[in-house]
């Protein structure tokens, strides 16, 4: 096992940093607290003092804000240790746990009021970058690990000229809202740009998809940064006929967005006031997609934005347009480790650029279109189809709410489709019955489910990403044995 430690902090302080705008932070209890740009400097600035005596001089402790505290003392909490030399890790609500995983892979890392857990020296050291931030991640695959980021905290003070929130759209005097959870990099990495600007911003302790619309009309939210799913349900919701109010600008990240509902928002706010933003948790690049150049290259996430994107071979040359291949972005970073505990496939080139295993291709212009990834292709019968087009599909049925689409064993086909829904309170026995003969009609043969089961919720991350590996395991439990029954279809 291996100590990650920190590079002493030598340089200009990012504690020296302070926000300008002011935050409404709204409680997963229903309450909502006001910090104007004085009293959050001021308690940043005291809370930092509080840490500073917690390590006192030692900058390679991980700090973690406290997961238990009230939602406006654990915002401040990290806000605060991101402003200081130390690596910062985010944790789920158990803290005590995350620094109790951390030492298990050989990180000393402390939380205010908690006593740090004694640990056996290592054999050897390893470096941990400085500016380090520690995200949980595996949202999509389920196999969690720490993501080591060295770009986010960079975005404190940053000259707003080359910030990505100036990019798309936000403005000094804008009401700006973060739809998703802060816990995840692509809302945090926008609440620490946005907080740059003469602005309000508001964050959620527990976003609910279902309430972001109503939340966007009476708070007069201009500027919105959210996830397809929230898309989906506010167009539902829009049938009203009520509008956005002053809704100008949409940002959705963290997953990919189906056609319809892209153009549904396209067609709502314009194009050119939807963004789509493609990165990773590692903080290894972006790229961005404005509404019109999609309209123009459908099925892109953009080009990179201070990011330089390469698609090569499995020789490692450079794959030529529209030619399939690994993607590769570099953005000024050199090699590092990019996870800390379960690790990925990670391959750096000579000169700087990095894969994480995605694949996709490049258009002669630059434009970057990405497969999906394994996880969610589902092979019946030698016929590939994609878990995403099945659960859109779903989703497009009337009361249905939230669904996920997995795979099992079939001793016949190779895999069959199951999938799980939730249904709003109003559905009937009828409309359950007619649901697969639906699906016959929009899907390929192989598509089709061989069972819908309703359930409560369907697990996602604090993203809004399908847990695949929890979803295939629900399966697994539900199919552990799947033998046809009499008259049971193939």
């Amino acid at each position: 096992m291996t100590t990650l430690t920190t590079t002493r902090n030598t340089g200009r302080s990012a504690g020296e940093w302070m926000p300008a705008a002011s935050l409404v932070l709204h409680a997963r209890d229903g309450s909502t607290h006001f910090l104007e740009p004085d009293d959050l400097r001021a308690r940043l600035a005291q809370i930092r003092e509080e840490l500073r005596q917690e390590v006192a001089s030692d900058d390679s402790v991980c700090l973690l804000p406290n997961g238990k505290a009230p939602f406006e003392r654990f915002l401040l909490e990290l806000l605060a240790a991101l402003g200081l030399p130390n690596p910062v890790a985010v944790p789920d609500d158990d803290t005590s746990a995350a620094i109790a995983q951390l030492a298990r892979l050989g990180l000393t890392a402390g939380a205010l009021g908690q006593e740090r857990q004694p640990r056996d020296e290592p054999a050897r050291r390893e470096v941990l970058p400085r500016h380090a931030l520690l995200l949980r991640t595996g949202g999509t695959s389920g196999r969690i690990r720490y993501a080591v980021n060295t770009s986010m905290r960079r975005t404190l003070g940053r000259n707003r000229r080359l910030s990505l929130a100036s990019a798309l759209g936000l403005k000094d005097g804008k009401r700006a809202s973060l739809a998703g959870s802060i816990r995840h990099a692509a809302h945090l990495s926008m609440l620490l740009d946005a907080l740059n600007y003469d602005t309000q911003v508001h964050v959620f302790e527990k976003p609910d998809p279902a309430q972001v619309l109503h939340h966007i009309r009476r708070d007069s939210v201009q500027w919105i940064v959210t996830t397809p799913l929230h898309l989906r349900i506010m167009q539902r919701q829009l049938q009203d006929g009520k509008g956005t109010s002053d809704l100008r600008t949409v940002v959705h990240m963290s997953a990919a967005c189906s056609t319809p509902v892209k153009r549904f928002w396209h067609s709502t706010l314009g194009a050119e006031n939807v963004y789509e933003v493609f990165g990773a948790s590692e903080g290894i690049g972006t790229t961005v997609a404005r509404g019109d150049e999609w309209e123009e290259r459908p099925g892109t996430v953009g080009r990179g934005f201070y990011t330089s994107v390469s698609v090569m071979d499995s020789s490692g040359r450079p794959a030529a347009p529209g030619e399939l291949g690994d993607v590769y972005f570099k953005s000024g970073t050199s090699a590092r480790p990019l996870h800390v505990g379960q690790r990925d496939v990670v391959t750096w080139t000579s000169d700087g650029h990095v894969s994480i295993g995605d694949q996709g291709r490049l258009d002669t212009d630059g434009y970057l279109y990405l497969e999906p990834r394994p996880q969610l292709r589902i092979t019946v019968g030698g016929t590939t189809v994609l878990a995403t087009d099945i659960e859109e599909a779903l989703l497009d049925v009337p009361g249905i709410q939230d669904a996920a689409a997995a795979a099992v064993s079939n001793h016949v086909t190779g895999q069959r489709v199951v999938c799980f829904v939730v249904r709003d309170s109003h559905g009937s026995d009828a409309e359950r019955n007619a649901l697969i003969p639906a699906l016959r009609r929009v899907l390929p043969p192989a598509a089709v489910p061989r069972r819908i089961i309703e359930v409560e919720a369907v697990p996602r991350s604090p993203s809004g990403k399908v847990n695949r590996t929890a979803i295939s395991e629900m399966a697994q439990m539900y199919f552990a044995a799947d033998v046809p029954r009499k008259g049971e279809e193939q």
